[in-house]
């Protein structure tokens, strides 16, 4: 019997065990005062530009700005403007992004000014706090 309870008892422990929380990520800005990351994959890489823009780059409306970047299958760049649905932009020209040094590993979060970042096993979930955003993944781009 206390074989069958012990199980009992293993079962329902596991079952309603509480529910691990992704870890939230704060990455130091570069030398330029960006804040960059990449995915675990290193197929998709992020800028993150404050309000006022820095030094070599100024956001067009003055930021802030999020700017993401998919290698592959065909590179593309996602932007995520102050507001306004995020813009996509195929066979970019300029493919400058990303440093390697920060990655926002699988289950992890990150936010900064009006934005937040979670990568996941199926790709990148960015949103501004209104709800626009964007998922990235090798499979799919979608805004909203």
């Amino acid at each position: 019997m206390r074989t069958k309870h012990s199980i009992l008892a293993l079962i329902f422990c596991t079952a309603f065990a509480p529910i691990v929380l992704a870890a939230e990520k704060t990455f130091k800005p570069d030398e330029n005062g960006q804040v960059v990351f990449v995915t675990p994959t290193r197929n998709i890489g992020c800028v993150y530009t404050p309000k006022g823009g820095v030094e070599m780059y100024v956001p067009e409306d003055g930021g802030p700005e999020l700017a993401c970047e998919r290698k592959e299958p065909v590179w593309t760049r996602l932007i995520l403007s102050a507001s306004g649905k995020a813009d996509i932009f195929k066979m970019v020209g300029d493919t400058a992004c990303c440093s390697e040094e920060h990655i926002l590993n699988y289950g992890d979060s990150w936010s900064g000014g009006p934005y937040s970042c979670t990568s996941g096993t199926e790709g990148l979930r960015c949103r501004r706090r209104d709800g626009h955003g964007f998922f990235a993944s090798r499979k799919r781009l979608t805004v909203d």
